[in-house]
């Protein structure tokens, strides 16, 4: 019998696995996270009583963020792949996913992925987008036969999570990354152009020694219930958040409100109107999920 420390990387049928430098233990959470409403997670460091090979989870660490969709903890970087074409981009699930990373103050990377299949007009005007606002955007395309080290070099000792809508690719493209790990590809269904969603469950491999990737289910829609207030939307917008004290009033929503700074600069093209009109789309949805 031993007490030891280590993070859980899988949960599959109740059981917790739990990685401790090489070796991998399955644990049971005690009764008292139950009692306490505590569920254990992925990416969880937790203290683990083993006994003949069983490990039993004696305490979840504090966390330095929880995300809810994937439910993972303590991620310092994500990724959003998405394609452009096939299946075709969704700049509002994509927006929405910036925004529940923003909220969670994590570092993001966006990978438009499957480049090969799109002209260098389509890559510079949707990566405009992006990079005007301040995030990292690289292309990705798994039809070269080179590793796109740029890329790798981005993982490297972190603890990473990949999301992105269903069929972006996010499987393959870590695979090729990572050859020696099992991540699972899906196909792309020719008559629907979304993917199949292969990821069944949850879990996170350490790559080496200070790397993990978190691979999650594709999504082809994603709620608003990591939100707690409405407030939270403009503030996660990061254009928004850069510009607003220029706004008349201080507490602008940046709808209907007169002299609004965030208006004018999409008006002059200097903030996206994609982004903006999603904007929109999101305090609407958000409004309408209150209501009931």
């Amino acid at each position: 019998m031993s007490d030891k420390t280590g993070v859980i990387t899988k949960i599959q049928r109740e059981l917790f696995y739990v990685s401790v430098g090489n070796e991998v233990y399955p644990s049971k959470a005690k009764g008292n996270f139950r009692n306490k409403k505590i569920t254990p997670v992925v990416g969880d460091k937790v203290d683990i009583n083993v006994e003949n090979g069983l490990g039993f989870i004696l305490k979840i660490h504090p966390r330095s963020v929880l995300l809810h969709r994937p439910e993972v903890s303590n991620i310092d970087k994500c990724f959003v792949l998405s394609s452009i074409k096939s299946p075709n981009i969704n700049l509002m699930l994509l927006d929405k996913y910036l925004l529940m990373i923003e909220k969670n103050n994590i570092d993001c990377v966006i990978v438009f992925n499957k480049t090969d299949l799109v002209s260098e007009e389509e890559k510079k005007y949707y990566a405009d987008i992006y990079r005007n606002i301040g995030y990292k955007v690289i292309f990705n395309s798994n039809e070269s036969s080179i590793t796109n080290e740029e890329l790798l070099n981005e993982f490297r000792n972190h603890i990473n999570c990949v999301i992105g809508p269903s069929g972006a690719g996010k499987s393959s493209t870590l695979k090729k990354l990572f050859p020696s790990e099992d991540f699972i590809s899906g196909k792309i269904s020719d008559k629907t152009q979304r993917g199949k969603q292969t990821t069944r469950h949850i879990e996170i491999k350490m790559v080496d020694d200070n790397t993990y990737v978190l691979d999650t289910p594709g999504f082809s829609s994603f709620d608003l219930s990591f939100l707690d207030d409405k407030s939270e939307i403009k503030n996660n917008f990061v254009e928004f958040r850069k510009n607003s004290l220029r706004c008349k009033f201080n507490n602008c929503d940046h709808i209907n409100e007169p002299k609004c700074e965030i208006k004018r600069l999409v008006e002059i093209g200097e903030i996206s109107q994609s982004r903006y009109d999603n904007y929109l789309k999101i305090v609407d949805e958000y409004k309408k999920i209150r209501r009931y």
